[in-house]
């Protein structure tokens, strides 16, 4: 897991992609916040992966002040519940994030999020 700070990734562009590639993933299935700060996240690759490793190198990588739990949501979907919102926007701050060489999208949950 890397973060490389190269800024062109974070945009409106990214923003968008972000959006598409999350409900593209979510199809038919919904996926409600739960209060907390959360982050639905998946993985831009084709490739197979264990997910037990990325929930494994995220938290070794992602130093916060409190905990946070990654829920797998269905395959290569994930859903990270923050204790602190701060801990959220360190993340946000420290894209763009790989995880072997793919880039990880992120998307704040703030409402249910269900494909129509």
């Amino acid at each position: 897991m890397e973060s490389g700070g190269d800024k062109h990734f974070v945009g409106e562009e990214i923003s968008f992609l972000a959006e598409e590639l999350i409900q593209l993933s979510v199809k038919s299935s919904l996926v409600e916040p739960t209060g907390k700060s959360t982050l639905i996240c998946t993985i831009w690759t084709e490739k197979s992966y264990n997910p037990d490793s990325f929930r494994a190198q995220i938290k070794s990588i992602w130093k916060t002040k409190k905990k946070f739990d990654i829920q797998l949501a269905r395959q290569n979907l994930f859903l990270i519940v923050f204790e602190l919102d701060d801990n959220l926007e360190i993340v946000m701050e420290g894209q763009p994030w790989l995880f072997r060489k793919n880039l990880i999208i992120f998307y704040r949950l703030t409402k249910p999020l269900e494909r129509s």
